[in-house]
């Protein structure tokens, strides 16, 4: 049995349903014919911010960022994406120096490091450290 075209025939609400809700203010909720409809496309990240909305430059040290630069950079960066072009830099090399973090070498030399010393370890041998017959000896 094919089951192409169901349709489900929701029956209306009897009259004394119908006046409790008019008189509690009750609405429908979502429905699955709802779910079909276009939103407004209205979303908070499209919007412009609200001056008050917006970050606040403070000024500590010298060297720090004023208002004036950082409506400059703004204007740049709303330049760049009106134009459409989406421009890639080739990244810069980083010197060894600059590097601090875990890389793949430094991890590797860094694990066979461990190799090393635990070899180390393994090779030098303690005799006290298992002696479960050296009691007996002793004693006697």
């Amino acid at each position: 049995m094919p089951r192409h075209n169901v349709t489900c025939i929701k029956p209306s609400d009897p009259p004394f349903i119908r006046a409790m809700k008019e008189r509690v203010g009750y609405t429908e909720g979502p429905t699955v014919n709802t779910k079909r409809e276009k939103l407004a496309h209205d979303f908070a990240e499209d919007r412009e911010d609200r001056e008050d909305e917006k970050p606040v430059v403070v000024v500590t040290k010298a060297g720090d960022l004023t208002a004036e630069e950082a409506d400059s950079i703004l204007r740049k960066q709303d330049d760049t994406a009106t134009d459409g072009k989406i421009v890639y830099k080739k990244p810069t090399k980083r010197k060894e120096e600059d590097e601090q973090g875990i890389t793949a070498t430094s991890a590797k030399k860094r694990k066979e490091k461990d190799m090393v010393n635990r070899k180390k370890v393994a090779s030098v041998k303690d005799s006290r450290l298992l002696s479960f017959g050296d009691d007996e000896e002793d004693s006697t």
